[in-house]
């Protein structure tokens, strides 16, 4: 289903496989379909006997494309036992798989023009109606897409696989799924984990709106709160409302390159498709500190890290739409748009939202799949031990709807996450500790103090971050950044050589028994090109630890630079500048006053040109920074 991680082998670490389920149970002996399982093993040698089950959110995400990568390169999640993804009906690797291409080329379409809210929900509606026509003409079922026959799915899962009892992870989407697991068959369910909770009695598509808002204003205020975050960029909810009316009528443009085709586009960013790109980065906890920068940034015309992060969502197609309209149609389609509920709404989002659930009637309309009816809205009461997740800043799942599940969920702990976005789970070592001391023992309360010590964002402001500007293109090796760090390379390693030539050349004066006469200067040369062949390398191999420990810990500050406790680091490369000037009076002074042979001489000057370029290549890079 997908290519295995280095190191890891197929059969050992993780075992793949299909389950085959009806398409509607109740109809056991009807159509099956097939439904995409790989097991995460654990490397305890005794595992729990008790897997954990994990499921994705959407509806229509996959949870193998999700967690595979993650938790064979590096599972700090669990350590005894298995975790059981499967992809849920409908979604990227299960058969059949409702994927709707014609959705996705809508984005290949109009990336490059502006269109309104209204234009891209016609465009939407007509490339679902066109989805839909496909899917139904191949045969498939839609009315068989629903939580409740998802729900049923992961009891066969359970069975076949031969395990007595499992622990359920749901995710968003996937917390409604556990929910209605509870409640069908709770039979086999040792534990739940219910992460960014949507509640069955609950439409968010009405609330949609105001759970946005409720983000936004949260990243403003705690913007203001900061001192940092409000010094540096004050006034963040007037800079992000004159922004957003400010790129509508003038809109950026900016390249996006499609990772699957390689072509890049030169997309149009306007205030709709920066408030949208915005709220999606809402949903991740680690991406919450760049988001006050990043208005800024875009304030100034600047949109790296924004064009970056939006280049992941805009070209993802790992998401079965077929899947979330069958799922949304047949349970949470029983409105009408005058239920919305727009008071105290900003206008940015009250102009993009207030279509969206006339919009979301007419596909359901044309989706035409079977309603469930009141059963897929009944809140969910339950004794099985539940813990429950849940982040402030959640765009589409605030912690409201947490505390509302919770109400009937008689054995419940609830976490809730100061600086938390859209799913907890795999946010840090904090939430993997209380998920492993509820998994150990659910009847008990896990220890949830070190919440205490994550209780805010930690902005990135200049004095939290060394900026680097041409950081990304560096580790990319984009462009020119391949050729300059070789020829940085080269040039640390000449330089170097200095630290073996001269003390060489000076033993092999002290055994010959010459008398050196030489004037300071020349005698000084040689200690100056080793210090800057030290300095060079002192400076690239700590920079070099630096990024490689950036990158292993997915640590979004290296979007921007380096973290400020580096800012002493940045001392040596102006060493480096003084070293390389000193080397150049003593190159000169070398030739007008024949200090050495020519051969030394011309040695030399090579070595104070190398000197030169790697400084003249550091501040290429952004690597000169100012320390401050």
């Amino acid at each position: 289903m997908f290519q295995v991680p280095a190191g890891k082998v197929e059969g050992k670490d993780v075992v793949c496989g299909y389950l085959t389920v009806p398409e509607i149970h109740a109809q056991p002996d009807g159509p099956t379909i097939q439904l995409a399982v790989a097991i995460i093993k654990s490397k305890d040698p005794n595992p729990s006997t008790d897997p954990l089950v994990m499921a994705q959110g959407g509806p229509g995400g996959s949870t193998i494309d999700t967690y595979t990568k993650l938790l064979l390169s590096n599972n700090r999640l669990l350590s005894n036992r298995d975790i059981v993804l499967f992809d849920q009906r409908g979604t990227l690797y299960s058969k059949p798989a409702l994927m709707c291409k014609e959705v996705d080329q809508i984005t290949l379409d109009t990336i490059e023009k502006q269109i309104s809210p209204d234009q891209s929900n016609q465009l939407s509606e007509q490339a679902l109606q066109a989805c839909h026509q496909r899917l139904a003409q191949e045969g498939i079922n839609l009315s068989a897409f629903n939580s409740l026959e998802n729900a049923a799915d992961i009891q066969d899962l359970r069975q076949a696989l031969g395990y007595d009892q499992i622990n359920l992870y749901g995710v968003s989407y996937g917390t409604l799924l556990a929910l209605h697991t509870m409640a069908q068959n709770p039979q086999g369910l040792r534990s739940v984990i219910l992460d960014s909770v949507v509640p069955p009695q609950t439409n968010f598509i009405l609330n949609a709106a105001q759970t946005e808002n409720r983000s936004f204003s949260h990243l403003f205020t705690a913007c203001q709160q900061d001192p940092s975050c409000n010094k540096d960029y004050p006034d963040l909810d007037k800079v992000y409302s004159a922004l957003f009316k400010s790129l509508n009528q003038n809109p950026a443009h900016v390249p996006m390159t499609d990772p699957d085709s390689g072509k890049t586009y030169n997309a149009v960013v306007d205030g709709y498709t920066f408030q949208d790109g915005l709220f999606q980065m809402i949903y991740a906890t680690d991406l919450i500190p760049a988001l006050p920068r990043m208005i800024y940034d875009a304030k100034n015309g600047k949109f790296d890290f924004f064009t970056r992060i939006m280049e992941i969502f805009a070209f993802d197609r790992t998401m079965a739409y077929g899947m979330y309209y069958s799922v949304l149609c047949a349970e949470d389609a029983n409105f009408t748009p005058a239920d919305q509920n727009l008071t105290g709404v900003r206008p940015e989002i009250v102009s993009e939202e207030k279509s969206q659930p006339e919009s979301m009637l007419h596909i359901c309309k044309n989706w035409n799949v079977q309603q469930l009816g009141p059963q897929a809205v009944q809140p969910v009461t339950s004794d099985i031990p539940t813990l429950i997740l849940t982040g402030d800043f959640d765009p589409i799942t605030p912690p409201d709807y947490a505390k509302s599940a919770a109400t009937t969920l008689k054995n419940s702990f609830l976490y809730e996450f100061p600086s938390g976005g859209h799913g907890e789970a795999t946010d840090g070592p904090c939430q993997a500790s209380i998920l492993q001391a509820f998994l150990d023992n659910p009847t008990k309360p896990p220890d949830g103090s070190c919440i205490n010590k994550i209780s805010k964002p930690s902005f990135f402001t200049p004095s939290s971050i060394v900026g680097i500007s041409g950081l990304i293109p560096l580790l990319n090796l984009q462009g020119t950044g391949a050729i300059k760090f070789l020829t940085l390379l080269l040039s640390l390693l000449f330089l170097l050589s200095a630290v073996i030539v001269f003390p060489t050349a000076w033993i092999v004066r002290l055994v010959q028994r010459k008398s050196s006469t030489q004037p300071f200067l020349a005698r000084f040369g040689g200690l100056l090109a080793a210090l800057e062949g030290l300095v060079f390398f002192l400076f690239v191999a700590a920079f070099t630890v630096m990024m490689i420990k950036m990158v292993n810990a997915n640590d979004n500050r290296i979007f921007f630079g380096v973290p400020g406790q580096a800012r002493s680091w940045f001392i040596l490369p102006w060493l480096a500048v003084l070293f390389s000037i000193g080397m150049w009076v003593i190159a000169i002074a070398a030739w007008l006053n024949r200090y050495w042979n020519v051969w030394m001489r011309l040695y030399y000057s090579l070595l104070a040109l190398s000197g030169l370029v790697g400084v003249l290549l550091m501040a290429g890079l952004g690597l000169l920074v100012p320390v401050v």
